[in-house]
């Protein structure tokens, strides 16, 4: 399915080459940039969750009410990025990119739920998820007059993640998970760039990911309990970034 994507992206490239025949052959920019990710981890989905709190959807199922219990509702985790881009653009149309880019939680993903072991329980709960990513991604610009480009690019990325849980409830009892693990998502990402001078452009993109790691088992240890959960990296990210090029356009 993947290699669609880049049949598509190659052929629209490859019938603009005689319109750019006038144009320098090649450039390059570097581009640093920074946004959120909605419902960064997915739905934190785990075995205990299943198992021992009766939430066979992560984060999405853990959230009850109960009559004389003060609870607080769980978010999905918002989550921060930055990162940095190395463009080549080819002919005025073509591109090929490898990025860097760290991410990590920053709201969410705390908050205080019921479960049933017999008897009513108050639960606390809080998770957490940071990582990085190394994309690579090929694509076609199109311009716009002299001072605007659109970019359509796609590929894979290299992506490593930590994915941390916690439980805590008054039984007592204490549940810590930690998931370490990379996979290979899929990237489509789509820009664009208003020019304020010949080499400087400021830039917003939306890019989604899609791919999740096996499943992994916990690697915390001295809490006398081991979980397994995968580590989802799609999801949307949102960014606002700024593009130097080496030459002039």
């Amino acid at each position: 399915m993947y290699y669609k994507l880049f049949i598509v992206l190659w052929c629209c490239a490859i019938a603009l080459v005689p319109v750019s025949s006038m144009a320098s052959t090649f450039n390059q920019a570097i581009s640093v940039y920074a946004g959120y990710i909605p419902s960064l981890g997915g739905n934190l989905y785990s075995y205990e969750q299943e198992n021992t709190f009766g939430s066979a959807t992560g984060i999405d199922g853990i959230n009850k009410l109960q009559t004389g219990f003060s609870t607080s509702t769980i978010n999905r985790l918002l989550g921060a990025t930055a990162g940095a881009t190395f463009k080549i653009v080819m002919y005025d149309f073509f591109t090929a990119r490898i990025g860097a880019n760290y991410f990590k939680s920053v709201w969410g993903g705390k908050g205080k739920t019921v479960y049933n072991d017999g008897a009513d329980r108050l639960l606390e709960c809080s998770y957490s998820f940071d990582g990085f990513d190394i994309p690579v991604t090929v694509g076609i610009i199109i311009p716009f007059y002299k001072d605007m480009k659109i970019t359509f690019s796609c590929g894979i990325a290299y992506a490593w993640g930590r994915y941390k849980n916690k439980f805590e409830s008054d039984a007592p009892l204490t549940y810590k998970g930690q998931f370490k693990g990379v996979a290979y998502p899929l990237v489509i990402n789509t820009e664009g760039e208003y020019f304020i001078n010949e080499k400087v452009a400021v830039s917003t993109s939306l890019s989604y990911y899609r791919g999740t790691t096996n499943v992994i088992k916990d690697s915390k240890q001295g809490d006398g309990n081991t979980d397994y959960a995968p580590i989802d990296f799609s999801g949307y990210r949102f960014l606002l970034g700024i593009s130097y090029y080496f030459k002039p356009i």
